[in-house]
């Protein structure tokens, strides 16, 4: 019961990751608006290298966001194994899963850096 709490708080922070990847974007995106003299919005068009730095941001979140869901399903189906036979194994399953995670943040991150260049 325990390993099954674990996994749904690993997958909830996944979903996080991604909720907060999300909100980064839209927040460049709404940034490419800009303002005239009196206050009100002008519609600035976003430009190519823009529009790229925005597609690589979203790449970078999605591919390390997979590659983390593959890493937690292979460090949970042996951490659940090997934690049956030997219980004093626990934290060592729940180091792997966190580095397994890392690599979800290092996505984000690498995305914020992208768009930090808008």
């Amino acid at each position: 019961m325990r390993q099954k709490r674990l996994a749904y708080m690993l997958l909830a922070v996944n979903v996080a990751i991604v909720v907060l990847a999300t909100t980064v974007m839209a927040s460049a995106i709404s940034r490419a608006t800009a303002y005239n003299v009196q206050g009100q919005e002008a519609a600035k068009k976003l430009e190519l290298p823009d529009a790229i730095a925005l597609l690589a941001g979203a790449i970078a979140v999605v591919g390390s966001t997979i590659a983390s869901g593959i890493a937690l399903r292979s460090v949970a189906t042996a951490g659940f194994a090997a934690v049956a036979e030997k219980p004093e194994l626990t934290t060592w399953m729940l180091i792997m899963g966190g580095l397994a995670e890392g690599i979800a943040v290092y996505g984000l991150l690498l995305a914020i850096l992208i768009l930090g260049k808008i």
